[in-house]
């Protein structure tokens, strides 16, 4: 992203320090203070306060001035003040629904259901006679196959719309690194999609070969999504059949791309809305319109359902919601060549710069326009993939890669400290402050 091509100074505030774990609010003090920032690219740091009143002289020839001010702590307002305006920087509390009149819609849900799950998983045994099915590839759906699907449930967990699909690609036995791997892609009845579409969609996650398919290329980073050991840690989820379904349906909402949905991998008798798979939700029109975009979907859908296994079940970590989602959002930005599409920059995955300096679309606009934002409070609108898109995309770039969305999966703590420990940064308000320097600096091309 851009700013301006001249940077004349820069103050930073760290209002608030770090966390609980690093420094408490009796640790900040008010602070007057003054700097002269009259060389160009000049840079003063005001840490650890509450409440700072700063005289900054620009000197004689007329410069900007920009004031980056960070909080580590959640839900604490920053507010900027000078004689001619007042504004508070902490818009935590908005929404910035992309689409209100949506607010009821499946996928509020789908985000209610993922931040709840710790609420369902470890809460006793199932019955002791009620077996498990494991499915082989002589009793696995095949090509022509039908089905009914659960595509929304109420509050109580039970089905509010079905609908009926069919089979019409169905891949079995594909050898992978985690072993022989099957996919089914299923249409709704009534609906038409181009079989060269189809087609695509069913090679581009899993085809034959090695690395060569978003489930090799995100599993190589994260490792599998399903396991044997998942019905030996609660017994209400469904047995590994090594086969993941994608439904391509209408869903009334040309807003939504497609999602996961973990209802799917709790049994039907403790969950009356699971359809029993370990599967994706596509929205049919999207992938009529617009194949890569359907694409670009599954690969940040993906890390979801490996999330929830490698995370939630294996090791009882449920992490907020802009951690997870940020996961998301650096995979389809480090996918985006592979597939050859744009990403989440809006950038042709041949070009190996930062992009166009008037580029309108992707997630970056929106994380401008609402770059005061609390990235650790999650608001389900447009502006909050953005900003945690934004930080993933840095710390893509600056820690390591793919080698560090590795690390942070495969950690035994939570995101904020997960994130330290991956990066090595002392503190969270430190990663921040590193990022806002990012930010304001990103259109710098001769910074040492």
């Amino acid at each position: 992203m851009r700013l301006l091509s001249l940077l004349s100074a820069l103050i930073f505030i760290a209002g608030c320090g770090g966390d609980g774990s690093h420094a408490s609010r009796s640790n900040f003090k008010p602070v007057e203070a003054s700097y002269d920032l009259t060389e160009p690219n000049s840079l003063a740091t005001v840490i650890n306060v509450t409440d700072a009143t700063l005289h900054i002289n620009l000197g004689s020839n007329p410069k900007s001035l920009y004031v980056v001010t960070t909080s580590h702590f959640d839900n604490q307002p920053i507010s900027v003040n000078n004689k001619k305006s007042s504004r508070v920087l902490n818009e935590s509390n908005e929404t910035l629904d992309s689409n209100p009149k949506n607010s009821d819609s499946v996928v509020k849900r789908v985000m209610q259901f993922r931040e709840q799950t710790f609420k369902l998983l470890r809460v006793g045994s199932s019955s002791s006679d009620e077996s498990y099915e494991r499915l082989t590839p002589q009793n696995r759906a095949s090509q022509g196959a039908t089905a009914s699907f659960c595509v929304d449930m109420d509050s109580n967990y039970n089905c509010k719309r079905q609908i009926n699909a069919t089979a019409i690609r169905v891949k079995s036995t594909i050898a992978t690194a985690q072993g022989d791997k099957s996919l089914v892609i299923w249409l709704q009845d009534g609906l038409s999609i181009k079989s060269s579409s189809l087609d695509n969609l069913s090679d581009t996650f899993l085809k034959s070969g090695l690395n060569n398919d978003i489930y090799d290329w995100e599993t190589n980073i994260y490792s599998k999504e399903w396991g044997d050991d998942a019905k030996d840690v609660d017994s209400h989820l469904i047995a590994n059949d090594n086969t993941i379904d994608i439904l391509v349906y209408n869903m009334y909402n040309s807003g939504v791309a497609g999602f996961y949905w973990p209802k799917d991998n709790f049994k039907k008798s403790f969950l009356a809305a699971s359809n029993e798979r370990v599967m994706f939700y596509v929205n049919a029109n999207l992938l009529a319109t617009d194949e890569k975009e359907t694409f670009t979907t599954l690969d940040h859908e993906f890390q979801h359902m490996i999330h929830f296994y490698q995370r939630a079940i294996l090791k009882d970590i449920h992490d907020d919601t802009w951690f997870n989602e940020m996961l998301s959002e650096a995979t389809e930005d480090l996918l985006a060549t592979k597939i050859a599409y744009k990403g989440p920059r809006n950038v042709d995955p041949n070009d190996g710069s930062a992009g166009s300096g008037n580029n309108k679309k992707g997630r970056y606009p929106s994380f401008n326009a609402h770059n005061t934002l609390s990235l650790t409070q999650w608001g389900n609108g447009v502006a909050h993939y953005g900003k945690v898109s934004a930080f993933g995309t840095y710390l893509l770039r600056n820690y390591g890669g793919a080698k560090l969305l590795h690390e942070l999966m495969k950690s035994s703590i939570y995101d904020k400290e997960a994130l330290l420990e991956a990066t090595g940064v002392d503190d969270f308000h430190t990663l921040i402050h590193n990022w806002g320097c990012a930010v304001v600096l990103s259109d710098k091309t001769n910074i040492e």
